[in-house]
């Protein structure tokens, strides 16, 4: 007996070990640090005869300065008229470019790449008609081809830093961080001040698990500026892909008190002191995070959840009491979390009244709490009141996220009551559902090898 009740505790220690790895466990990519993310620059009307490749036809040179001086003027609308009234055939390329820029620019899109592939179909290698068609398709999401028109302006001998920047940033998105180191820092030796070009190296050289160059090159930029909150962000993205816990909470404390308050920021510092044991700066982080936005219900259960798990019912219990005073703003679901872990706290307590009054209330707020059945359950348990906590266990089950651990509570139970054949039948039942469940069959052949040897002396 006593073996057969060792061996089911562990059963149950084993899912309930996993579920805490799920909830606190420190693997990197489980943390969100909410940084700058690579952008593109928006496209703008960069006005005519400022194309290199194109130029006016002889005849043309009275009637372009004229545009240009209207065009100086703001009146897009007016020379596009003039030049509309115009067969293609009797324009320039040049001229052919200003119209398509017009369009572009009074967001005609379609009639704007119609005038571009003109000015290709009589200058297949016009750079610029090239860049411009990427922008066009960029800003109208049209990723693949915008980064094909890019890719083929630079192959002509574009040296503009935004068309690598932004052939940079469609390679990230598309091909991976390989394909957009090399346009990044092409993009940057033009431009070696622009944010987005920096952001956008950085990134890919993470991605691409280039952390050596990545950290030269956010070492150099924070020499530059120290006081950038983005870059101690970055710090910490870059220390958590190296596993550096203590690393990534320093730049990312670092982060914060230069002004960065995001709401998934603070819960991941306020995780890492969790993790590193400096509790009151958890405790510290977490009401910030609390008292600073709108209570989120899977962060108040997360951060209740870890402080439990830590032991730390004092401050568990500091947060509830603060948020006792907007308790009746909150929704049911949300009451009904908070109830539980007050409920818990009063059993490690051993205010078993009290406790059980925040039990009933978080089940009368959300029936369907799921986790808060199983707590419940193993109150009532606790206190021999095994038909309402089989009940309760029945409703759990019911539930697909606690389906599992609710059978193996209820078969546990059957076990502490000495019905091995209900507690066998359970645990059938959960092997044939979650056959993985470590140790189930152990389990199963003790409580049958149990049976039979009862069966045996009964016989006797």
């Amino acid at each position: 007996m006593k073996t057969i009740n060792k061996i089911i505790i562990a059963a149950s220690f084993s899912l309930t070990t996993a579920q805490i790895n799920a909830a606190t466990n420190v693997l990197p990519n489980e943390f969100q640090i909410e940084v700058d993310q690579p952008t593109f620059v928006l496209p703008q009307f960069s006005g005519p005869f400022r194309e290199r490749e194109a130029t006016v036809a002889p005849e043309e040179l009275e009637t372009a300065e004229r545009l240009r001086s209207m065009l100086d003027q703001g009146k897009k609308q007016a020379v596009l008229k003039e030049l509309e009234a115009f067969y293609d055939i009797e324009l320039s390329v040049a001229m052919i470019m200003l119209k398509a820029q017009l369009y572009f620019a009074l967001e005609e899109y379609s009639k704007a790449e119609k005038a571009y592939q003109v000015a290709l179909n009589r200058s297949p290698q016009l750079v610029r008609a090239h860049s411009d068609l990427g922008q066009l398709f960029l800003i109208q999401k049209q990723y693949k081809k915008a980064r094909s028109y890019f890719a083929k302006a630079v192959a002509l001998g574009a040296n503009d830093a935004v068309i690598y920047g932004q052939l940079a940033y469609l390679n990230l998105t598309q091909f991976g961080a390989y394909a957009a180191i090399s346009a990044y820092q092409q993009a940057l030796a033009i431009e070696p001040e622009r944010e987005q070009w920096q952001q956008g190296l950085f990134v890919a050289l993470t991605e691409a698990k280039m952390y050596q160059a990545a950290e030269a090159l956010l070492s150099d930029l924070i020499a530059k500026s120290p006081n950038k909150s983005s870059l101690w962000l970055n710090q910490a993205v870059l220390k958590l892909e190296q596993n550096d816990s203590l690393g990534a909470l320093s730049a990312l404390e670092l982060a914060i008190l230069l002004g960065d308050n995001r709401e998934s920021n603070l819960k991941t510092a306020a995780q890492l002191h969790l993790q590193l044991d400096s509790f009151d700066r958890a405790v510290e982080l977490i009401n910030t995070h609390l008292s600073n936005y709108k209570l989120d219900l899977a962060s108040l259960n997360t951060y209740l959840t870890w402080l439990s798990q830590r032991g730390l019912n004092s401050q568990s219990q500091h947060i509830i009491d603060t948020l006792e005073t907007k308790f009746a703003t909150f929704d049911n679901k949300t009451k009904s979390v908070i109830l539980l872990h007050r409920a818990k706290i009063s059993q490690e307590n051993q205010q078993l009244e009290s406790a059980k009054k925040d039990f009933q209330q978080a089940l009368n707020f959300n029936p369907n709490h799921g986790e808060m059945l199983i707590a419940y359950a193993d109150f009532l348990a606790s206190q021999k009141q095994f038909t309402q906590a089989e009940t309760l266990l029945l409703r759990a089950e019911a539930l697909d996220k606690t389906q599992k651990q609710a059978m193996l509570s209820r078969a546990q139970m059957y076990v502490d009551l000495q019905n091995f054949a209900a507690a066998l039948s359970v645990l059938k039942s959960v092997a044939t559902r979650y056959p993985s469940t470590q140790g189930i069959r152990q389990q199963i052949d003790i409580l049958e090898n149990i049976l039979i040897t009862k069966a045996q002396h009964t016989q006797s």
